[in-house]
């Protein structure tokens, strides 16, 4: 899992695939990667026409096909990575994200419920997507929200188990984990 630590670091690329797999950085060389931005209009994964209702509970989006394109013809780093940003929120909200399909419709893109009050964002609402390259974490701080997490009978299990669907993860998300339907 790769981990955002809330610097401006996240534009710049790792070293080369030289059996790193952009995972570490080679002896301080950084090599500028070549950006993908854009704005799109956010939905809920609900709203997707697939309706892959289990993509709620993890950390990936949907992009449309356009997106893939212009990403393989940019020198981007691997796993693909996504800050999102929501220039219209009064404290400019921001979340990072893998990709699972690039199956959503032109101009569109659907982000699991929690991204979606994360960024404050509304159906239909601007978003900004950029790709970055974030350092591999080695440490998630968790804090329960619900007292609802002391009835779980083997946390371990449960948080590896649920953590998989995340790609990256930023200082102060609250995302949402299901279990036994609650």
């Amino acid at each position: 899992m790769y981990a955002d630590d809330g610097g401006d670091d996240d534009n710049f690329g790792f070293a080369g695939f030289g059996g790193t797999f952009g995972h570490q950085r080679q002896a301080g060389l950084r090599m500028r990667q070549r950006q993908f931005s854009r704005y799109y209009s956010a939905y809920p994964v609900a709203a997707h026409p697939g309706n892959k209702a289990d993509a709620n509970y993890g950390g990936k989006i949907f992009l449309p096909a356009s997106a893939l394109e212009e990403l393989s013809r940019l020198e981007i780093v691997y796993p693909m990575l996504f800050k999102l940003e929501n220039d219209e929120a009064a404290v400019g909200r921001r979340t990072h994200c893998g990709v699972l399909e690039f199956t959503a419709e032109e101009g569109r893109v659907y982000l699991p419920q929690w991204m979606m009050e994360t960024l404050e964002l509304s159906p239909g609402s601007p978003v900004k997507v950029l790709n970055v390259a974030l350092l591999r974490g080695s440490l998630v701080k968790l804090q329960p929200q619900s007292t609802d997490f002391l009835d779980i009978s083997d946390h371990r299990a449960v948080l590896e188990n649920a953590l998989r669907k995340f790609s990256a993860m930023t200082v102060g998300d609250i995302v949402t984990i299901d279990y036994n339907n609650r």
